[in-house]
């Protein structure tokens, strides 16, 4: 018997139709899957605010600059010592003298001059060092901040009282708050009277100008030194009028030797010899009066030679 065409192609279409809609069920069901369930609102999540880390506190001592223009700096090691604010530097290129920037010592015949130098000398003498090189002063030193590792020693001889801030060539104001403290501690030179405090600038000028006098620096403030700075010194801000300059003193007793101290060093005098009767004795300045020449020679006075 021979199949009914009609029937065979009614059949084949129903197959091709049930075959089309369970593909369509299949993929209507992997993409239900695919969708994610809608979730509840729920309460409201704080908004996180981003940490900032914390300013760093401020330094209390001088550091490096912040320019835009870096500054020049030389590795060098030290050779010598000349006083509380010059060194002599040997560089790759040869030795150069260096002039502390921003401080002012005193001088090696004043009052603390001794003492500023030693100072100095313990730590720096022999030692490799950095120099951030501020200019070249008029008698060919290099005017440098120098640095022993990290610590800037410039700041650290006015924190310990073995220098000024030097009003006139000041950068930082910080150099004011040290001397200030280190008045306030009576530490180095502020352990002496008052009046043998004198600034070393104003010493120089008594030196070149015997008529020039000296200023009360005793109740000097940073204020008035950061003042200073910028020309704005007044007289109701921490000082006083000029002191008179030293007055050479007479000797007290019968001792009549005097122990005399120069640019030469410390030399003693003897009555009637050639610079006996020229040479005058300030006390203030650490000379004095001797009644042989056995104390003055003990004392680390000489002869003239």
């Amino acid at each position: 018997m021979q199949p009914n065409p009609r029937h065979t192609d009614r059949l084949t279409a129903f197959r091709v139709a049930r075959s089309r809609l369970t593909t369509s069920l299949l993929v209507v069901a992997l993409l239900a899957g695919c969708v994610a369930a809608p979730v509840a609102p729920g309460p409201t999540q704080p908004t996180s605010t981003p940490y900032t880390a914390p300013l760093p506190p401020v330094s209390s001592t001088p550091t490096r600059p912040q320019t835009d223009e870096a500054m020049p700096v030389l590795l060098g090691t030290v050779l010598s010592v000349t006083d509380g604010d010059t060194i002599k530097v040997q560089l790759s290129s040869g030795p150069i003298r260096v002039r502390f920037h921003s401080i002012d010592a005193p001088e090696h015949d004043q009052p603390w001059g001794r003492e500023a130098r030693s100072a100095l000398v313990s730590r720096l003498d022999g030692r490799q060092v950095e120099l951030e090189v501020w200019t070249q002063d008029r008698y060919e030193r290099l005017v440098a901040t120098v640095y022993l590792g990290a610590e800037n020693i410039n700041a650290w001889m006015v924190q310990e009282g073995h220098a000024w801030a030097y009003r006139d060539y000041l950068k930082d104001p910080q150099y004011c708050q040290s001397e200030a403290d280190a008045r306030a501690r009576h530490i180095g030179l502020w352990s002496l009277p008052s009046i043998s405090t004198y600034a070393p600038w104003e010493w120089r000028a008594h030196q070149r100008d015997a008529s020039k006098g000296f200023t009360d620096y005793s109740r000097e403030t940073a204020a008035n030194c950061i003042a200073a700075m910028h020309g704005r010194r007044t007289e109701s801000a921490g000082t006083t009028p000029p002191m008179p300059p030293p007055v050479p003193s007479a000797p007290t007793t019968g001792c009549r030797i005097k122990g005399n101290i120069s640019q030469s060093g410390r030399i003693y005098h003897v009555p009637g010899s050639p610079s006996y009767d020229q040479t005058k004795i300030d006390e203030s300045k650490g000379e004095r009066w001797f009644c042989t020449e056995e104390e003055a020679r003990a004392a680390g006075w000489r002869a003239p030679r």
